[in-house]
C-alpha cells in the first residue's frame, strides 16, 4: 500500500516480475510439447534458405524457427556437443542471441553493418514478443518434468521453451504438427556437423538449396555475413574465394546425397522461383504434410515479408527477378570465370535435385 491509501500501480518492477511468471505460468498450463523432428535448410548463404524458411513459416503443420538458427557451439555452423551430466549448461550453451535482439527492436534481416548501424525507420520489421528469460523458465521447467538423458531429449526441451516461450506465436496451438522447420547457414558444409545433427535427429532431414553460380556471385559479393551479438561482419573477398565456398557447398549436397540417401534433399533456387507451386508441393509430399498456398507465400508469424535481397525490393511474394540479373552487371571475365569453374557442378547437383 502506498502514501494515502493507494495500491501500487500495475506497471512497477515487482508487478513487472510477478506478471513474467503469470505470463510463464499460463503458458506451462498448456504447454505446447515440441519434439517433432527437425527439418535442417542448410547450405552457403544468399542461396535462398531464408527464403525456403519463409515459405514453410505459417504452414499449419510445422513449428517453423522464425531466425537462423543459432544453437550451434562454438559458432552457427557446429552442431553442439552437449556434456548430458552437466544440466546447467545447457541452456546456457544452445540459447540463441538474435532472438533477445529482436525482442528488443522487432524481426529485421539485416545485410550490412551499415545497416545495423543506420537502424532506419523505413526498415521492414516485426514485432517478436520473446521475453528470453520467460524461455530459460519453460526450459529449467520441461528438464525438471522430462528428466532428458539424451541430446535429443535437450533439443525437445529447448524447442518447447522457444517456442513457448514466443508470446505472439500466431501458428504455436494450430494443426497437427508433424515438424520443426530451421535454417543454418554452411552448418552443412562440415561433415562432423552434420552427423551430429543426424545423431541427435536420426528421424531429421537435410534440405539444401543450390543456385546458379553465376547469379549467386551477384548477391554474395555485396552481401556481408553479420553476426548481431559480436556486430562482426565477414565478405566474400576475391571471385576466386567466393567460387570455391561455393564449391564447397554444393560438393557438400552431393557427399550427404550419397550418404544420408532419402534423409538429404537438394532443392534448385532457379526451380523455388520460377515455379514455386510445384516445388513446394514436391517438398510437402517429401515431407508428408499437407499442400497448403501458404508455402508459396513467404512470410514473418503470418505476415508478408519482403525477400531477402542484396537489391532493393520493392513488394512482397516470390520473385524470379535475380535470376538473370548478372547478365547486365558482372562483366564477360567474370561469367567466363564462373562458368568454367562451377557450372558443371551446378548441373550434377541439381540433376540430383529433379
Amino acid at each position: 500500500m502506498l502514501e494515502g491509501g493507494r495500491t501500487a500501480p500495475p506497471w512497477d518492477e515487482t508487478r513487472a516480475r510477478q506478471h513474467l511468471h503469470q505470463i510463464v505460468g499460463h503458458r506451462a498450463a498448456r504447454l505446447v510439447a515440441v519434439r517433432q523432428p527437425l527439418v535442417l535448410i542448410s547450405q552457403v548463404q544468399r542461396s535462398g534458405g531464408t527464403l525456403l524458411s519463409q515459405l514453410f513459416d505459417h504452414h499449419p503443420q510445422l513449428h517453423a524457427h522464425p531466425h537462423e538458427l543459432h544453437t550451434g557451439h562454438p559458432n552457427k555452423e557446429a552442431w553442439p556437443a552437449l556434456d548430458l551430466s552437466r544440466p546447467s549448461e545447457w541452456f546456457h550453451t544452445l540459447y540463441e542471441r538474435p532472438a533477445k535482439r529482436s525482442f528488443n527492436e522487432g524481426y529485421r534481416k539485416l545485410v550490412s553493418l551499415k545497416a545495423m548501424e543506420e537502424e532506419s525507420a523505413a526498415a521492414e520489421a516485426f514485432p517478436f514478443v520473446f521475453p528470453p528469460s520467460a524461455q530459460k523458465m519453460l526450459f529449467d521447467l520441461c528438464v525438471a518434468q522430462w528428466n532428458p538423458s539424451s541430446m535429443r531429449d535437450v533439443f525437445d526441451c529447448y524447442m518447447t521453451s522457444y517456442f513457448n516461450a514466443w508470446l505472439d506465436n500466431r501458428n504455436l496451438y494450430e494443426g497437427d504438427k508433424r515438424w520443426v522447420t530451421a535454417f543454418a547457414a554452411r552448418l552443412s558444409h562440415h561433415r562432423e556437423s552434420v552427423e551430429g545433427f543426424f545423431g541427435t535427429y536420426p528421424d531429421g532431414r537435410l534440405v539444401s538449396i543450390v543456385r546458379d553460380p553465376r547469379s549467386w556471385y551477384l548477391s554474395a559479393r555485396g552481401y556481408r555475413d553479420i553476426d548481431p551479438s559480436e556486430r562482426r561482419e565477414r565478405d566474400y573477398g576475391t571471385i576466386e574465394a567466393a567460387t570455391a565456398l561455393w564449391k564447397q557447398s554444393a560438393e557438400a549436397m552431393l557427399a550427404a546425397h550419397e550418404r544420408y540417401g532419402e534423409r538429404f534433399r537438394a532443392v534448385v533456387f532457379e526451380d523455388l522461383l520460377t515455379q514455386p507451386e510445384a516445388t513446394m508441393r514436391s517438398l510437402a509430399a517429401y515431407l508428408g504434410i499437407d499442400y497448403d498456398p501458404i508455402l508459396t507465400r513467404p512470410t514473418f508469424n503470418g505476415l508478408p515479408i519482403k525477400a531477402d535481397s542484396s537489391f532493393e525490393v520493392s513488394g512482397h511474394g516470390v520473385s524470379s527477378e535475380p535470376l538473370m540479373r548478372y547478365r547486365t552487371i558482372l562483366s564477360a571475365d567474370e561469367i567466363a570465370y564462373i562458368e568454367e569453374e562451377a557450372l558443371p557442378l551446378y548441373e550434377r547437383v541439381a540433376e540430383v535435385a529433379r
